[in-house]
């Protein structure tokens, strides 16, 4: 069971596991709302509940050949049992963190390479795959990366995997005996390793094999589509990705990569997935929405550490999808201009965004509605007269920086 938390942590949230100074990748998060924490360590706790889950695609082997970018359970049970640990199911959602890896008990990576996970804890929207999505492409292009895309896949809900597992074993037993000794053997292993296969020599049996998305019940199919609706908005190319599996045990709705380059060539340097159905597995009472994204990559040169960001001055409201679509790209575009932001892209209804911007005593409140997101502007309000005015998109980073 997850650990119980004290009332003196309850009532006390700085529990040490921020940080105060971190790399310039954990600067550009924190405009997106990520917190810089301590990397979570792994307990004996965690290999307890471990034993709780069973899916072939953790196993240790398969851990040290494909790292960092691996469904490593072990890393996400640490992580859910710090987030109750540290008392952030006791503070609004979502929780957004930010943190080195590996942790440690997991793999090991190479001294060149730079590796950070980013976590979003208590949200169950496509929010949650926009503000991580968007953070890597904008951490990935601070270090000089030109040609990114998104390749992505989802599962669905836990009915949608059900019936996809149920579909594929069918395929598999019905077209087993005329299966290469190859796919004959990796069917016995894991009969999800066929459609997972980067192997061009797999690719006529992965395309008579069932989809995915075939199977996704009509919330999934939604949270799909509003997922592609975001990535739409970065101007970032995408593919779907079949292939993009997971463990299915654990898994659920969107699976994803960034790379760098074309075809083949292509480097991966990021991939995430949601793993919400892992913490009523390893003994929570209710199941913790969480999505994970691990970020690798080498860096090109050494730069100074950061103690943050400065005060915001600005609290961004939005009120309906068309304005959440807008928001991410504009919080990118202050974010390059070094202007700091508040938001709160989870939230829809406008009386608790209000609510929390008054509570963050911000001079000025940036709001994004129906009528601002079709004629791309952003209306300005000050808060201590009430005055407000509106601005084109185009005219905002030098407005904001002339507010006094």
């Amino acid at each position: 069971m997850p650990t119980k938390i004290s009332e003196k942590k309850k009532n006390n949230r700085d529990t040490g596991y921020t940080l105060r100074e971190f790399e310039k990748p954990f600067e550009t998060a924190l405009y997106f709302g990520f917190l810089p924490v301590k990397t979570p360590e792994i307990t004996k706790e965690d290999l307890q509940n471990l034993k709780a889950v069973k899916d072939s695609y953790y196993e240790p082997k398969r851990i040290q050949t494909e790292a960092p970018f691996t469904f490593d359970v072990l890393e996400k049970i640490a992580l859910l049992r710090s987030f109750e640990a540290w008392g952030f199911e006791h503070t609004p959602q979502p929780v957004l963190i930010a943190y080195k890896k590996p942790l440690s008990g997991t793999f090991n990576k190479k001294s060149s390479e730079f590796t950070m996970g980013l976590e979003v804890l208590g949200l169950a929207t496509s929010s949650a795959e926009a503000l991580a999505l968007r953070a890597t492409l904008s951490i990935l292009e601070d270090e000089g990366f030109k040609n990114l895309s998104i390749h992505l896949n989802s599962l669905g809900d836990k009915d949608s995997v059900g019936d996809f597992e149920r579909m594929v074993s069918g395929f598999v037993r019905k077209h087993m005996n005329g299966f290469p000794a190859d796919i004959r053997k990796m069917a016995k292993s894991d009969i999800f390793d066929i459609l997972r296969s980067n192997d061009p020599k797999h690719s006529d049996v992965q395309g008579q094999a069932p989809k995915s998305l075939s199977f996704l019940s009509e919330n999934s199919r939604d949270h799909f589509k509003e997922v592609l609706e975001h990535i739409e908005s970065f101007n970032v190319p995408y593919t779907i990705a079949h292939r993009l599996i997971g463990a299915t045990s654990f898994c659920s709705h969107t699976i994803f990569e960034i790379r760098n380059g074309d075809g083949d060539q292509s480097e991966v340097l990021a991939h995430g997935y949601r793993y919400s159905r892992l913490s009523k597995k390893v003994g929570f009472k209710r199941e913790v929405p969480a999505l994970g994204i691990t970020i690798s990559f080498k860096k090109k040169e050494k730069k100074p550490l950061s103690k943050g960001i400065g005060k915001s001055r600005f609290y961004l409201i939005q009120l309906g999808f068309g304005a959440k679509l807008m928001s991410l790209p504009v919080i990118e575009m202050l974010r390059k201009a070094r202007i700091t932001i508040i938001h709160a892209l989870a939230k829809d209804k406008l009386s608790s965004q209000l609510g929390s911007a008054e509570n963050s005593k911000v001079p000025y409140i940036l709001i994004i509605g129906q009528k601002e997101a079709i004629e791309k502007s952003v209306v300005v309000r000050n808060v201590s007269t009430r005055a407000q005015e509106s601005i084109g998109v185009d005219k905002l980073v030098e407005y904001l920086k002339n507010l006094k």
